[in-house]
Order: structure tokens, then C-alpha cells, then sequence
């Protein structure tokens, strides 16, 4: 039968006009449709339960508004069957249950900022500066999704149904329940992933890795391709103590990462300044105390606080 040929005979059954014959096709129809599908329409025997309670509700209403109305099994199971009012029945569409969307959420920090939150799973996010994260306020379905761009430490709820994924781009970070560092910044040309513990696999659309604590993965944006090596983790996860570790780094590097750590940005009158190399580390230190330090290992360079926090350093770099 067709669905609108199953339609006639239900409003036919339930205004009480459906002959002996037709009443026949129905109930042959009806047990066909439970065998082939009891499956797909009861997730569990509570949920069974559940269905069946509805329905009643809505056929002992029927009853008192048609005493004479004779009920048989017939439009319980293919109701159920089919979706719970999914005929348009309006017996029973105010019991049907409402589905709310699911909402995307957006959480962003400006330069300087940082944020830390849980996720819907129990996840930890810790969020660096200059960087976006969006994930849903639950997670349906099978999977757990998340899109960044910037930098973030996760701390992934465990749960083995149902994977956490981490999309930065061209390229998707994938855990059951462990702890790791992405770093996706637009302008960097790199994807970094870095895990402390647990096992991550990093995949674009060419290749894919897994990674073990003390690894860490980085995609290459140009080539498209994706390296692994052995690393210090701790050195990669300072930011989220607050703590900024150089070694031999030159001093190029280190005016950008302060920039993004302290939101300013620095005027540079001698392009050979940043051939300066540094090696310090800084435990939650003011900015000014940093300068300081940097021209105090630098005799020939020099600093001035402008407008707009705007910094310009000056002179020439005497390693």
C-alpha cells in the first residue's frame, strides 16, 4: 500500500466509517510494518514504554469524546510505526516531542586575553589570545565537534562512543579522552598539535598520523604535508601558566609572541634588531619588566611606551 492509501484507512478507521475488508488490509499492513522495522522504531524497551504511554493518553481521550469509538491494536502500532503523528493525525500532535536545534556557540579572546571553560562533555578548554573557538552547547550525534583558529589546550572528557574532533582548517585532531595542545593561528603557516597525554591522530586530506604524549604533529599549509617528532611538552604548554620561555629564540619571534601575549604591537626602526637571539624565561611578568630585562641583555637597544599601545624599539642589537 501506499502512504496515502495507509492514510485514507486510518481516518477512515478512526472516524469509524473503515469496512471488515479494508479493516483486514490495515491489520495485515500493521503487523508487516512492526516485523520489518521493531528495530529502527524502539530504540530500547523503555522507549517502547514510553511510546505506548503517549498513545494511550491520546486514545483514552478519544474514547471519552466517542464512547462508541472501538479501539483495536491497529492504530497504536502504526503510529508508533511510523513516528508518532507523522500521518498528521491531530489526535496525538501535542504529545509528539518537540526537538530543540542545536545551538552553535562562538567564544573569542582579543590580544592579551586568555579563557578558560567546559564544554557541554565536561571538556576543558583553555583558550590563548587572539583565538576562536566554536562548538555546539550539546553534542548530538556520534561525534563531538569543534572548530578553532588560534590556540588551545584541551582536556577531553573521555568517552569511547563518541569521538572528540578538533577542526583548524584543512586539518582535523581526533581523541577519544586525553590532553593536548593545537596551535592553528591564521598567519602562522603551520598547524601545530602537541599531546601531554593520551593518543591523538591528525589527519588532512592528504595523510593522516597518531601521535603518543611528547609528541608533537605539525602541518605544513604549503607543502600539505604533516611531520612528527619528539618535543619538550612543557615548553609547549606554559602559556597555560602563565609563564613565556625563550631559548635562543631571535628576537623577531619574541616581539610577536609578546605581542600577542600582552596586546600591543611594535614599531621596529632597524630591521636587523630582530637578529637578536634571547634566551629567558618570565613567570607572569608585566610587560615593562620584560623590556627591561630584554635591554638590560641588550646593551644597544632601547624602548619607548606610544599611544595606542604601540611600543617602538630602537637601536641595534650587539650580540
Amino acid at each position: 500500500m501506499t502512504e496515502n492509501e495507509i492514510k485514507v484507512l486510518m481516518k477512515k478507521y478512526l472516524n469509524g466509517t473503515i469496512t471488515k475488508e479494508e479493516e483486514s488490509l490495515l491489520e495485515a499492513f500493521d503487523h508487516k510494518l512492526l516485523s520489518e522495522n521493531h528495530r529502527d522504531i524502539f530504540k530500547n524497551p523503555k522507549h517502547k514504554q514510553q511510546l505506548y504511554q503517549k498513545l494511550a493518553k491520546g486514545i483514552e481521550g478519544s474514547r471519552r469524546k466517542n464512547p462508541m469509538y472501538k479501539w483495536t491494536g491497529i492504530a497504536a502500532s502504526i503510529i508508533i510505526a511510523i513516528g508518532l503523528g507523522n500521518f498528521g493525525f491531530n489526535h496525538y500532535s501535542h504529545e509528539q516531542d518537540i526537538v530543540q536545534p542545536t545551538v552553535l556557540l562562538t567564544k573569542t579572546t582579543e590580544w592579551g586575553q586568555k579563557l578558560n571553560l567546559v564544554l557541554a562533555d565536561g571538556t576543558e578548554v583553555y583558550l590563548n589570545s587572539g583565538s576562536t573557538i566554536k562548538f555546539p552547547q550539546r553534542f548530538d550525534g556520534n561525534s563531538r565537534e569543534v572548530e578553532l583558529e588560534g590556540e588551545a589546550f584541551f582536556n577531553v572528557a573521555e568517552n569511547p562512543n563518541k569521538p572528540f574532533i578538533i577542526k583548524s582548517g584543512e586539518v582535523e585532531t581526533t581523541v577519544l579522552g586525553t590532553s593536548f595542545n593545537v596551535n592553528t593561528y591564521s598567519d602562522s603557516q603551520h598547524v601545530a598539535v602537541t599531546v601531554a597525554t593520551g593518543k591523538v591522530k591528525v589527519a588532512s586530506l592528504a595523510s593522516e598520523i597518531f601521535l603518543l604524549p611528547n609528541e608533537q604533529g605539525v602541518f605544513d599549509k604549503e607543502s600539505k604535508s604533516i611531520s612528527k617528532e619528539r618535543i619538550d611538552i612543557a615548553s609547549f604548554l606554559n602559556w597555560k601558566d602563565g609563564i613565556i620561555h625563550f631559548e635562543d629564540a631571535e628576537l623577531s619571534q619574541v616581539l610577536q609572541t609578546l605581542e600577542r601575549w600582552y596586546g600591543v604591537s611594535f614599531l621596529v626602526d632597524n630591521e636587523n634588531i630582530g637578529d637578536c637571539h634571547i634566551t629567558a624565561t618570565y613567570d607572569n611578568e608585566r610587560l615593562d619588566a620584560i623590556l627591561e630585562s630584554i635591554v638590560y641583555a641588550k646593551k644597544g637597544i632601547q624602548y619607548q611606551f606610544l599611544d595606542n599601545h604601540k611600543i617602538q624599539l630602537m637601536g641595534r642589537c650587539t650580540d
